[in-house]
């Protein structure tokens, strides 16, 4: 069990704070510390992850929730150097820990927490320019915690959310791609779709536990497919609406306000579609 110490309950009370401008603070400070540790160790990232963990708790308004789901998921990009990957590490590692003891009435905003998570770890990576080895290690901690094919201590419903959310928090760091890049289609064309679905492949190959491979498999890859097709689909469309002369429109909110995507933002899931299935079948 890890003990805070009074200075650190101090600060995770200001994190969860309702006044924004005092929780800005205590954010800005942990990332001051994060950003500028030339390494911290495993044991400092799980004592600031309990606070954090803390102050989330404490965070009652959906507003507020939101803010601060964001501000915290934030953090793995602030990081200094392999700060990043140990911070990600110790996120997963306290919320299979604390899972369990959150209640009914919390667990929304810790999904979307986790959503968040997954966003900015796939941020991480890519402006790391997709280095292999630090895409391993960022891997290397789903397979140990929420894609772990058997530690009975990892909660399955941490594993389904995790795999529920992947491809979409994929996407969308995608289609982020094409307003922050001046290549934006060059950039998305690196991003090494199959090596991160790795994971789930070694999972459903794997795991002992009966129930989760046609889960992990619907979440994961026919989710894949259905992006395409979907992709697709609205492409059509839109082609008949123009012949019709009819603009149509530009696409509905959907899984947490993603959009249906258009063609050019799945086109790098389309693009991996051969390595997926060679690596499925290997």
């Amino acid at each position: 069990m890890i003990e805070l110490t009074t200075a650190e309950l101090a600060l995770g009370k200001k994190l969860a704070h309702v006044d924004k401008e005092i929780r800005d603070q205590a954010v800005a400070a942990i990332g001051v510390t994060l950003a500028r540790a030339d390494v911290l160790t495993h044991m400092e990232m799980l004592r600031h992850w309990k606070a954090l963990f803390y102050c989330f708790w404490l965070s009652d308004k959906p507003l507020v929730q939101q803010e601060l789901s964001w501000e915290l998921a934030n953090l793995v990009i602030v990081c200094k150097g392999s700060n990043s990957v140990g911070f990600v590490r110790a996120f997963w590692e306290t919320m299979c820990r604390e899972w369990f003891d959150i209640d009914k009435h919390r667990i929304d905003k810790y999904l979307l927490l986790v959503r968040r998570m997954v966003f900015f770890t796939f941020r991480a990576m890519q402006q790391s320019g997709w280095d292999e080895q630090l895409v391993a290690q960022y891997l290397q901690v789903y397979q140990d915690f929420a894609a772990h094919p058997t530690d009975p201590k990892v909660p399955n419903s941490s594993r389904t959310h995790l795999a529920d959310v992947y491809v979409d928090e994929l996407v969308r760091m995608a289609a982020a791609l094409l307003k922050d890049e001046e290549e934006p289609l060059a950039e998305m064309a690196r991003i090494p779709v199959a090596t991160l679905l790795e994971p789930f492949m070694r999972f459903v190959s794997t795991t002992t536990i009966r129930h989760l491979p046609p889960k992990i498999q619907e979440s994961v890859f026919e989710n894949t497919v259905i992006r395409i097709a979907e992709a697709e689909e609205l492409a059509n469309a839109a082609d008949s609406d123009v012949e019709m002369g009819d603009a149509g429109d530009e696409g509905v909110a959907r899984d947490n306000q993603i959009e249906h995507e258009t063609l050019d933002r799945v086109q790098f899931l389309m693009d991996s579609i051969p390595d997926i299935k060679a690596r499925l079948l290997a």
